[in-house]
């Protein structure tokens, strides 16, 4: 590879040196440069390991779980061993750390979950469509990193000021004897139905500018940087499909370390001359790919993986990974203003409640705590289900979680009133049967009534069941909120949340139809 020795490329790692790209955050000292003795890691025949910790859709998954731990504090720790054992090891991220997971990120609006990616040290991660979830402001934050790099090539976002221009198209390495390139993507926003769109993120930021060709992206980044490096490394936020997809059409790029569809790979997939993984989700699993390379040419000559078990109920206490003390203490401290708020017992469930059954509990707490005569709730937006016992505010946020689709509005399963025709909520009623409802057992098809329906069953959809034109339907609230303020009113009358309590028969529950709600 004679490219490799050309004088552009000395000039271009030259550059990289001046700006102090150099890893010391993972143990590689300014002295460990192109033309020093071989460390430990790297033999006299010119072969240097390089070690990749991954993670990826992390979701806010930072409470400590049933094994008293914070499963990211564990992936921290693994980091630190394998760090030990290899100094030329990088840790990297592939987006969506926020949203669905902790109580604490509602209720700081989004800051603990950015204090705690930031707090855990990453060398290199990109952006995720969940990552704009609150807002540019909150954005600009999340990229404006002290110690990790931020890639986004397919995104251009409105600087904050002078010192902070936002996420990097590429960076470069020097990692060793190694110079590694790094480029992040990341995908189509979402709209309201779960459906991806080509348009803006925010509507009301038309100066943040988003190319979703990401083909073509990785083309020009690959014809600019790659003669100049001695691995490329796209950190993407695509999916497993895009990932082959760009593996397959380009050449070029070493290692794609994936996320965004969750998927778990038990061995990397291997297309063209392109090493792909993905690890899991909510800190489940990581991976841990470890590649041994010719330093005077840059091949790659071994590859191994390692999936990552980070589940107590799987692997048992004795499994783990042992957690970084410093970092599980960093993030106790992050949290430690929400957690008597998360942790308080609000209501009770006298019985193991089901999908359908939650939604029905939700359909009820509805119509009590808004000013709506009737609800209907998609069991389908009931992401856990409930055992019988006592219930916090984070067992209600994990059954009720939020997505805000699009970014920056209320949650896909956010509660919104619309006033009715008593015949149109017939209508709705058969239109949406899958749906858990509440509300007057007759209906008068002349009268007028206030609906409560969530947004992912409304917004956008006023074809479905209406037939006459209606005022724009009104967010009420969060449905974790919505229920959470129920079960404490019925806590404090000393009633679970699934005992019914005297109603006048002005309420009824509709039944679930046959295969329509599988158990979760």
């Amino acid at each position: 590879m004679d490219h490799l020795r050309s004088p552009g490329r000395r000039h271009f790692l030259g550059q990289c040196l001046s700006a102090s790209l150099v890893l010391a955050a993972a143990g590689v000292t300014p002295g460990l440069t192109l033309g020093q003795p071989f460390s430990r890691q790297t033999d006299q025949d010119g072969i240097q390991r390089l070690d990749f910790v991954h993670v990826a859709d992390m979701h806010a998954a930072y409470n400590p779980d049933s094994a008293g731990s914070c499963p990211m504090a564990r992936v921290r720790g693994y980091l630190q061993a394998t760090r030990r054992a290899n100094p030329f090891t990088l840790f990297t991220n592939s987006g969506d750390d926020y949203e669905k997971g902790s109580l604490a990120e509602q209720l700081s609006h989004g800051a603990t979950t950015r204090q705690v990616v930031q707090a855990l040290g990453y060398d290199v991660r990109t952006l995720g469509n969940h990552d704009f979830a609150w807002g540019l402001e909150e954005l600009q934050r999340f990229c404006d990193d002290g110690r990790a790099t931020v890639l986004c090539a397919n995104a251009k976002l409105p600087r904050r000021d002078k010192a902070t221009p936002g996420p990097a198209d590429f960076v470069a390495r020097r990692v060793g004897r190694l110079t590694i390139g790094f480029f992040g993507l990341t995908t189509r926003p979402y709209g309201c139905n779960n459906r991806q769109h080509d348009g803006p993120v925010y509507a009301e930021h038309p100066e943040l500018v988003m190319d979703f060709d990401h083909l073509a992206i990785a083309r020009r980044i690959i014809a600019r940087h790659r003669r100049l490096v001695d691995l490329l490394v796209l950190v993407s936020h695509l999916g497993i499909t895009d990932d082959e997809i760009i593996a397959r059409k380009t050449e070029g790029i070493d290692i794609i370390l994936g996320g965004h569809s969750h998927t778990v790979l038990s061995e990397p997939l291997r297309v063209n001359n392109t090493t792909i993984i993905h690890a899991g989700s909510n800190g489940e699993s990581f991976g841990h790919l470890s590649i041994t390379c010719e330093v005077n040419s840059g091949t790659i000559r071994s590859t191994s993986f390692r999936l990552v078990d980070n589940r107590p109920e799987a692997v048992g206490l004795e499994g783990l990974p042992a957690a970084d003390a410093a970092v599980a203490q960093n993030i106790a401290a992050i949290l430690s203003p929400y957690m008597n708020e998360m942790e308080e017992v609000v209501g009770m469930v006298s019985q193991a409640q089901n999908r359908f059954d939650m939604a029905s509990l939700a359909a009820r707490a509805a119509v009590a705590v808004t000013s709506a005569d009737a609800a209907l709730i998609d069991p389908h937006t009931v992401w856990q289900e409930w055992p019988a016992g006592q219930l916090n505010r984070q067992n209600i946020l994990d059954a009720f979680q939020v997505e805000r689709e699009p970014v920056n509005t209320p949650g896909t399963s956010s509660l919104f009133l619309v006033r009715l025709t008593g015949a149109e909520l017939l209508v709705a009623q058969r239109e949406l049967a899958d749906c858990a409802y509440c509300g007057p057992t007759r209906v008068d098809p002349h009268g007028s009534y206030l609906l409560a329906m969530q947004k992912n069953r409304l917004i956008g959809r006023p074809d479905l069941f209406y037939s006459t034109p209606f005022s724009p339907p009104q967010a009420s609230a969060e449905l974790w909120q919505v229920v959470s303020r129920h079960a404490e009113e019925q806590w404090r009358r000393n009633l679970a949340l699934d005992q019914r309590h005297a109603d006048g028969g002005m309420v009824a529950l509709s039944s679930p139809r046959a295969n329509d709600h599988p158990a979760l």
